[in-house]
């Protein structure tokens, strides 16, 4: 995916905006962002809303917060000349409700994707938080090709491959991406589907008993990256090109094993850097150039991973210092999307 080096962050807010003209403002700058949307709220002098947008290319990251409200789409014609697109829609703080092929209650954490030509009725009963991903058909179909298996069902936050899709969307914000994220925002945006790959194959794919042929690729996959994880630049579309086979197949041989590119690339990078902290070959190196001989390109980066799975950072790992209570990161919890973001580019 293409995206801009340093893409515009803009932003919307009632605050300057006359009370009277608020709803009318908001819902314009719903149409303009995200689909075209109705509002209304039970204590219209309360209203306030605002918005933070990044514009990826084929995806948007908007950051929305604001007062309770209803917001809503009820003719099934209209939008139909618009381009379709997808959101996925995760909430920060506060229960709602939304009738979106279905009635769900989305409880602080879970998410849902929503298809730009079904009706919603979205009612937010107190203030909010969301974070909402538009996703373009072309860019969505990618990585699920049959979206409607995902449209309108509740993605729990504390289920499956729900822990990790949330957990991971739920970091994303306009100003991460736009200023301070230490990778290609493509790599991010990969990291994106191939959780949302897993997703849609956790709820609607039959059992698949992985063959020896799948085992076989696996690892050949898994050699490659513990082989090449110290390259900065390594993408999953360099390991498809080096076994002569798609990025597609790279990605669809991890998922059958519930694995994702980024978890194994991560962990293969944390395996080595932890070897040369503890081995006194590499006394005469500093944290910093170790985490870069690893194959970390960010030294505050470095010791945040560290930290998360080992509960020191790389100083106290090199004293004897890490924590008896170290993990290694998984597909699970990827709370920190620089930690877990290290697809491939198409």
């Amino acid at each position: 995916m293409v995206v801009s080096s340093s893409p515009e962050i803009v932003s919307w807010s009632t605050i300057d905006v006359p009370q009277r003209q608020r709803f009318d403002y908001y819902a314009s700058a719903l149409t303009s962002t995200l689909v075209p949307m109705a509002v209304q709220s039970p204590c219209p002098g309360d209203f306030w809303a605002d918005m933070q947008i990044v514009d990826l290319g084929l995806l948007s990251v908007v950051r929305q917060r604001g007062s309770a409200h209803r917001c809503y789409r009820e003719d099934p014609e209209h939008g139909r000349d618009e381009p379709r697109s997808f959101h996925l829609v995760i909430n920060l703080s506060t229960p709602w409700r939304i009738a979106h092929r279905g009635n769900e209650r989305m409880a602080p954490g879970d998410a849902m994707l929503t298809d730009s030509r079904f009706n919603h009725d979205i009612h937010v009963d107190h203030a909010y938080e969301f974070v909402n991903l538009k996703l373009s058909e072309s860019w969505m179909r990618q990585w699920v090709p049959t979206p409607a298996s995902l449209v309108g069902r509740r993605i729990a936050a504390n289920e499956g491959w729900g822990r990790a899709l949330t957990a991971f969307a739920a970091q994303l914000s306009p100003r991460f991406l736009g200023e301070a994220s230490p990778l290609p925002l493509s790599l991010i945006s990969d990291q994106l589907g191939a959780l949302l790959a897993l997703m849609a194959n956790e709820l609607n794919a039959p059992a698949h008993r992985p063959t020896r042929a799948d085992n076989a690729l696996e690892q050949r996959i898994k050699e490659v990256i513990v082989q090449r994880c110290a390259e900065p630049a390594l993408t999953a579309a360099v390991v498809a090109e080096s076994l002569d086979i798609s990025t597609r197949s790279v990605h669809r041989g991890l998922a059958r094993f519930d694995e994702t590119f980024g978890a194994i690339l991560m962990n293969a990078r944390v395996d080595l850097a932890l070897r040369m902290l503890e081995s006194p070959l590499f006394r005469r190196l500093t944290t910093a150039e170790i985490g870069r001989r690893a194959g970390f390109s960010d030294a505050s980066h470095f010791t945040r991973v560290l930290r998360r799975c080992f509960g020191a950072t790389p100083v106290q790992i090199r004293r004897g210092r890490r924590s008896d209570a170290s993990q290694v990161i998984g597909h699970e919890e990827p709370a920190d999307p620089a930690m877990a973001a290290a697809n491939s580019e198409h």
